[in-house]
């Protein structure tokens, strides 16, 4: 007999979100699974209008809709209370509600958990629109917008349409065969439910902090445990607002120091080997895949050429020095029509601009010879910043990010830029944490 499943979701002022994440959990949307197999307990968190089961009977759901008596701000004991309820041996958690699931969801991790006991699943998580929803937020795309595109696409007609207009999420990419931080979809036998204890509830933040990460990383780290992610099949984020997602990186950062306070260390994504289990079908966009099968060749200089560069080094100043390399460079790209590479430049310096942890007038007055020499601060903290060890901002310790974390340095990564666009969603920190104590 094929064991039930129940699908606990978290709702919190979801009005607009909830009625598309429950759809793509209906029978008639999802592959492979009767109405009779699993059940959906849809958890309101204190919303000021809460769900009712009546406004979702035409989606013939096994649904029970239970709204917190208590709630609070973090979702850790409504996810507790959902899985308190459940009757299947099967527990899957949607700790965000705001996610659209792919059609081949509820049956692929169902069949992953089969060859195991002691396995677990997740999906990876993605954006719906073209970039982190923190970035797409500051270039227009809203609710609005996000509404055409979903329209657009048909994606209740064909699920897998959604994977042509998203993007990885910060914790699961940049590939297909990356390790995650979290899921979304967190699938395990009640067994394993039961003895990792559910979620932590000492995790009290908004959007319960790191809890969703801490609960992948114990999952990992229990004794004998099969993490395994799921290929092809994702959930798909709507723009809502939500604390975890679209909050800014200093409240993010106060989760990591949350973390710290809870278990006396710092996170660490788990390193434990993933089991892949699935089929592609939409096949993946080319960034998503390629740096599997093609792995960059970096082609050394000869020696001519760095013994031209040291005398000619040696005859300029360091800025002068700079100011040429800068201009060969560009140079060396145009002629190669590499404007890709020009373009992913300009990219990188706009976010550097647009974070929050880059403060242009703060890096000038800290660093005067940048200012004298007539650079744009974003320009110069991209190509020459780190190198030379200077800081961005008074927030962000670029120079203990690489120091504290080897693999970043390792692979020649820009730490502001590494942060942005992995770090957060990998549970990475932007300085030592200085806990407050008291006298």
């Amino acid at each position: 007999m094929t064991p039930f499943v129940s699908v606990v979701v978290i709702s919190y002022n979801m009005t607009r979100e909830i009625p598309r994440t429950l759809h793509s959990l209906s029978p008639a949307y999802q592959h492979g699974v009767s109405r009779d197999e699993y059940e959906v307990i849809l958890v309101d968190n204190g919303s000021k209008v809460p769900p009712t089961a009546e406004s979702f009977a035409d989606l013939n759901l096994n649904l029970t809709v239970v709204n917190m008596a208590n709630p609070t701000h973090s979702p850790v004991a409504a996810i507790n209370h959902g899985a308190s309820l459940a009757k299947g041996e099967i527990i899957c958690v949607y700790i965000d509600g705001a996610r659209i699931a792919s059609p081949g969801l509820i049956r692929n991790a169902r069949s992953a958990l089969l060859h195991d006991e002691r396995a677990f699943v997740g999906s990876r998580g993605r954006y719906l629109g073209p970039k982190f929803q923190r970035e797409s937020a500051l270039e227009g795309y809203d609710q609005s917008v996000e509404d055409r595109l979903l329209e657009e696409s048909g994606w209740t007609d064909n699920g897998y349409n959604l994977f042509t207009v998203s993007v990885f999420d910060e914790s699961s990419g940049p590939t297909w065969f990356d390790p995650v931080a979290e899921s979304n979809s967190l699938f395990m036998w009640r067994s394993l439910w039961n003895e990792l204890g559910g979620y932590e509830e000492r995790f009290v933040s908004a959007g319960g902090g790191l809890v969703n990460l801490d609960m992948w990383r114990r999952a990992c780290e229990a004794p004998n445990t099969i993490p395994t992610l799921l290929l092809g099949e994702a959930t798909f984020h709507q723009i809502h607002g939500g604390v975890a997602t679209n909050g800014s990186l200093k409240k993010v950062d106060e989760f990591f120091t949350e973390y710290f306070g809870i278990y006396g260390y710092e996170f660490e994504p788990p390193t434990m080997p993933i089991r892949f289990v699935g089929t592609f079908r939409v096949w993946p966009a080319n960034k998503e895949i390629l740096e599997v099968f093609e792995p960059r060749v970096v082609k050394e200089p000869s020696a001519v050429v760095l013994r031209l560069r040291r005398f000619v080094a040696g005859r300029l100043s360091p800025r002068r020095a700079r100011r040429i390399k800068t201009i060969v460079r560009r140079a060396r790209l145009i002629v190669s029509l590499r404007f890709s590479v020009l373009r992913d430049q300009k990219q990188a310096i706009s976010e550097i601009r647009d974070s929050e942890f880059f403060d242009a007038q703060w890096y000038l007055d800290r660093h005067p010879d940048v200012a004298e020499a007539g650079w744009d601060p974003a320009t110069h903290y991209f190509f020459y910043g780190p190198l030379e060890g200077r800081q961005p901002s008074e927030a962000f310790d670029a120079v203990w990010y690489l120091k504290r974390y080897k693999d970043v340095a390792a692979g020649g990564a820009h730490p502001l830029l590494h942060y942005i666009r992995h770090g957060i969603g990998e549970g990475r920190r932007i300085r030592a944490v200085e806990l407050e104590t008291s006298s």
